[in-house]
């Protein structure tokens, strides 16, 4: 979003369209400026001295303001107007031939101020331009044309106006398609890593851990079975000083295969429990955006795959996001509860809402990739996730995932 608001603020000047908008003001200007330069021919002295002094300001007026114009506010624009505006009378005060000026002040009007001033100015450009007539005889002729230069000149303006909005958005979308896509692309890698690591983590947890802890509990039946056999503490010294190298040894090799699947557990659950996850994202969004975010949790915590607590993490994360980036809401609600089965995530926040059949049917990479990856997860999850809001409304999401297979009590402790 931050890159398309860039981009719409962005000063008309450096819109390629409105360059060669400009281009074609220049080539116009330095054509008619010339042609009223041959009116010399037929002036008397002091008159064409005048007229070539007005020509020369009004050419330097004109140009100095066409590049200086990115860098002037509204009341600069508007004194370069008034001022070009002013030469312009005077020259047509001593020759006729600079009435066609005004074809360049409509231009130049529209350059200045694309709005309903730049309109306002060039109804003034041409009321001049036929006021100016009047004393020597109107005609027809020297009413329409002004007149429909004046609408050419605007459908002009409004033409390069459109084809360069036009270019920004498709601009702003491909933008908005490479960044979405180089997310995507690395949440993808992040989720097959956090895939890889939990398989692995289970893995090792259902063998070597499993296999320590029955080689302890071996060691300890063989040292009741050795004491029951009835042999001195002599006979015991040494068979029971190797036992209990081995216990310590397999004691060792367990703890540090736990090490190593609290390792490859996801960060945000390695220490905590996911309501407690959910509440540190809570506090991370809250201090960046100042936005009040609460979360909630209702019923007893069930015994779900790690999977499971990782894709809800996730799609929260995604789902707060969201919220904070495009919602322009001011509280957000997390709710987790624990259900017989399985566990639902609601994210509810008070923003202006959105339309989701349109935002659906956007062409994959337009602005709800975000939402497809939370879909996506989701599914993975054996769940299913909703979304309900309207423009002007609170946003709902909500995702349902069953329990799925259970977790030995061990592999939980493996958080520790």
């Amino acid at each position: 979003m931050s890159s398309r608001l860039v981009m719409l603020e962005r000063d008309p000047a450096d819109i390629p369209d409105n360059k060669a908008l400009d281009t074609g003001i220049t080539v116009l200007s330095v054509s008619l400026v010339i042609i009223s330069l041959f009116a010399l021919a037929r002036m008397p002295l002091n008159a064409a001295l005048l007229h070539i002094v007005l020509v020369s300001a009004f050419s330097f007026l004109l140009f100095y303001g066409l590049m200086e114009l990115p860098r002037w506010g509204a009341l600069g624009r508007a004194t370069w107007l008034v001022g070009t505006t002013a030469v312009w009378m005077a020259d047509m005060a001593v020759s006729p031939v600079a009435v066609y000026w005004v074809f360049i002040l409509f231009f130049i009007s529209l350059r200045a101020f694309n709005d309903w001033r730049g309109v306002a100015f060039v109804a003034a450009g041409l009321a001049i331009a036929v006021g100016f007539q009047v004393p020597s005889g109107l005609t027809l002729g020297g009413v329409l044309g002004p007149a429909l230069s004046a609408v050419v000149v605007v459908a002009i303006n409004y033409a390069f106006t459109t084809i360069g909005r036009v270019s920004r958005e498709r601009e702003a979308l491909i933008d908005e398609l490479l960044a979405t896509r180089e997310q995507l692309a690395a949440s993808e890698r992040e989720a097959g890593r956090a895939q890889e690591r939990e398989r692995l983590a289970h893995e090792i947890h259902d063998t070597v851990a499993q296999n320590l802890s029955s080689i302890q509990m071996l060691l300890h039946a063989a040292e009741r079975d050795l004491r029951a056999t009835g042999l001195g503490e002599e006979e015991l010294e040494a068979p029971m000083k190797r036992m209990e190298a081995a216990r310590r040894a397999a004691s060792n090799n367990l703890a540090e295969t736990r090490a190593m699947i609290a390792a490859l557990t996801p960060a945000g659950l390695r220490e905590a429990p996911l309501s407690q996850a959910l509440e540190r994202i809570a506090r991370d969004f809250a201090a960046a955006s100042d936005m009040d975010i609460e979360v909630e949790t209702h019923g007893e915590a069930g015994n779900l795959p790690m999977r499971t607590e990782a894709g809800l993490l996730r799609i929260a994360q995604g789902a707060v996001s969201n919220a904070v980036q495009h919602s322009g809401a001011s509280r957000v609600r997390v709710t987790l509860n624990y259900e017989p089965g399985g566990a639902r995530l609601d994210v509810v926040d008070n923003g202006t809402g959105f339309d989701v059949a349109a935002q659906a049917g956007k062409p994959a990479g337009l602005g709800h990739l975000g939402l497809d990856a939370m879909r996506s997860r989701a599914a993975e999850l054996g769940g299913e996730l909703t979304i309900e809001s309207a423009p002007g409304g609170p946003t709902a999401l909500s995702v349902a995932v069953p329990a799925g297979p259970a977790v030995p009590a061990g592999r939980k402790g493996t958080r520790g």
